[in-house]
């Protein structure tokens, strides 16, 4: 009765060691973009990521040239008689003061959560690590010493979300990758290390809860991957429009600065979406791998 009991244990011991270290290994990634995001924005670490960002993709022109054309755009583009605003943070009073109350608008602050996220942006916007493209305020938020020529792309983002049905759906679909962590791939990597499919069962007698968790089971990767391509496609067709518009009024040399740097912002998304896929193929290839080692051990 003590062995029977000990095996057991054993047993159980096994399956939630390899489910931890499945989930451990699968999750790695997608938890620390949340984190990233979500921790606290100091002036410091701002300042810091717009450096960082700056000496990643350097300023392509002044942007005393850049501004015009930003302009010349935005008329051009039909943006601005759809109501899509540029606003250019300089530091003065005024500026900060419209991109706190931006930031408060477009995110909101009834909780702890929604004024993490406005703090977050406002600090970030306010030293020009990034620049963004607000949707609910329809205004592209630039900085006039840092970042400024990211302008264009954010302008695609306002010509996706002000375009076809499909370029809203487009962008609207993007709810799957919040904070460039899949929300598909937590789910996906569950189910596949949970859930066993029973092929002794013949497919006409099984469920619809069965065949659903037997589709995901066997498709976790493939569905994972599949979560990003709404932020890829979303992301490469604000560059392709926005460098499009951009084009008759820059010179050969900052076009082709401008292409290099919205390909190389391109690619960190998708690096992140590589590396989600391949944490949640290594999640269940390692739980299968700790299972299997456990179960020749005690054969």
């Amino acid at each position: 009765m003590i062995n029977s009991v000990s095996t057991r244990q054993q047993d159980l011991m096994r399956k939630y060691g390899a489910l931890g270290a499945g989930l451990a290994i699968g999750m790695v990634i997608p938890a620390y973009t949340v984190y990233d995001s979500l921790k606290k924005m100091t002036p410091d670490k701002a300042k810091y990521d717009a450096d960082s960002f700056q000496k990643l993709m350097p300023v392509t022109d002044t942007f005393e040239n850049i501004k015009p054309v930003a302009e010349k755009v935005l008329k051009e583009s039909g943006l601005k008689a759809k109501g899509v605003k540029l606003t250019f943070i300089d530091g003065t009073k005024e500026s900060l003061e419209h991109l706190k109350n931006l930031c408060e608008s477009e995110v909101g602050i009834k909780n702890s959560f929604q004024r993490r996220i406005k703090d977050n942006y406002f600090e970030t916007l306010k030293n020009g690590a990034n620049a963004i493209f607000f949707p609910k305020n329809n205004e592209c938020i630039v900085h006039t010493k840092k970042s400024y020529d990211s302008v264009f792309h954010e302008m695609g983002h306002a010509m996706n979300k002000n375009g076809n049905f499909i370029t809203k759906a487009l962008k609207k679909t993007r709810i799957l990758t919040p904070f460039e962590a899949s929300i598909v791939a937590p789910i996906a990597l569950a189910t596949a290390l949970l859930h066993k499919v029973d092929k002794t069962k013949p497919k006409e007698r099984k469920s619809f809860f069965e065949k659903t968790n037997d589709f995901i089971a066997e498709n976790a990767v493939g569905l994972t991957a599949l979560s990003y391509v709404p932020i890829l496609a979303e992301e490469g067709l604000a560059s392709i429009r926005g460098l499009k518009a951009v084009k008759p009024h820059v010179s050969k040399e900052v076009f082709g600065k401008l292409a290099k740097n919205y390909t190389i912002a391109w690619r960190s998304y998708g690096l992140i979406a590589a590396g989600v896929t391949a944490g949640v193929a290594a999640g269940i290839n390692i739980a299968k791998y700790i299972k299997n080692t456990d179960n020749n051990k005690s054969v």
